[in-house]
């Protein structure tokens, strides 16, 4: 059973972690308005998995995504993004009747509003390789956004339970949303039945309304780790992230920044913090911490891929206790 001062400890691999999900089109509104409202967009890479390899590449971790874009100019973009930050692309797919996915969300200095356009990431196919890619990586990510429709549902829950039955750690962010699955609420049980397989998960307070209906904080940990999860990062926004194991008393990490521009793809960049400190051999609670100090350079730019310092600054400058024995020298 994992506590919250437990380090993990991970024989060398390929890759340090591998993502399951959905590159997009982020069209970030200019004006802070609701969205109906927004009449000027500029384009940012997005999507949830996407943005957290990018990070994680940028924090000198070894990553490869699986995906699929439609064959267009788009789709051309978001591969020469990728392509540039090193990201292995063995598993990327091509759509050749989808187009890439596009997101319109309102610039916003809490939670943003969005509209989703989908396409290509819906047809995700299970292949060989993506067995493949498991297990060679010592981490297996992927979020709620990819699970809402088939078939790319059906390819994420074989690859989840591929890598659980491999025993790798399994990063799920459950960002549960019952507009974007045709079952509509009903696809609340296939996020819960996910919550047992996971190793770690980081919800909003959003996402634990949308997932379990009004409560406190504490209650929401309380039914998070009842469906099975083991380690919760409950994120408050403003106010940081609640972190519980389900045995101790949950542990509360302010922010580290009161500076804020654009909240757009904080919760990956500290998923890549996270991360980062997990493969690193940080405590579970340091790297909740690093997490934290790799968003607070993220919400200080605009766009989910706002650049950050190199990960040797980041530890000092917010004071990150490696453990005796970690790896953060390699």
């Amino acid at each position: 059973m994992l506590t919250l001062h437990d380090s993990l400890k991970f024989e060398k691999q390929d890759f340090d972690i591998t993502a399951y999900g959905e590159v997009l089109l982020d069209m970030i509104s200019r004006e802070e308005a609701p969205l109906k409202e927004c009449a000027n967009f500029t384009r940012y890479f997005g999507g949830s998995p996407a943005n957290v390899l990018v990070n994680m590449q940028r924090l000198e971790n070894k990553t490869a995504f699986i995906s699929r874009v439609g064959k267009d100019e788009f789709g051309e973009y978001l591969i020469e993004t990728l392509e540039n930050e090193n990201i292995n692309l063995d598993c990327m797919q091509y759509d050749q009747e989808e187009g890439t996915p596009i997101i319109f969300v309102n610039k916003n200095k809490e939670t943003p509003s969005w509209i989703a356009y989908r396409g290509a990431d819906i047809n995700l196919q299970i292949s060989e390789q993506i067995y493949d890619k498991i297990d060679n990586s010592s981490i297996f990510f992927t979020g709620s956004f990819i699970l809402s429709k088939n078939p790319a549902r059906a390819t994420a829950i074989k690859a989840i339970d591929y890598a659980v039955k491999k025993n790798k750690i399994f990063a799920f962010d459950p960002s549960f949303r019952a507009n974007l699955w045709p079952e509509g609420n009903k696809g609340s049980e296939i996020i819960r039945g996910l919550l047992a397989q996971s190793d770690f998960i980081k919800p909003s307070l959003d996402d634990a309304y949308h997932l379990y209906g009004q409560d406190h904080p504490e209650n929401y940990l309380k039914k998070y780790h009842s469906d099975g999860a083991k380690i919760v990062i409950l994120s408050l926004g403003k106010d940081g992230v609640l972190l519980s194991d389900g045995s101790t008393e949950p542990l509360h990490i302010p922010v580290f920044s009161e500076k804020v521009v654009d909240v757009t793809g904080a919760g990956d960049s500290f998923w890549s913090g996270f991360l980062t400190g997990i493969l690193k051999g940080l405590p579970i609670n340091e790297a909740a911490k690093l997490g934290n100090a790799v968003a607070a350079f993220k919400i200080q730019g605009v766009g989910a891929l706002s650049s950050v310092p190199p990960l040797s600054e980041i530890i000092a400058y917010y004071d990150i206790q490696p453990i005796e024995g970690g790896n953060f020298n390699e």
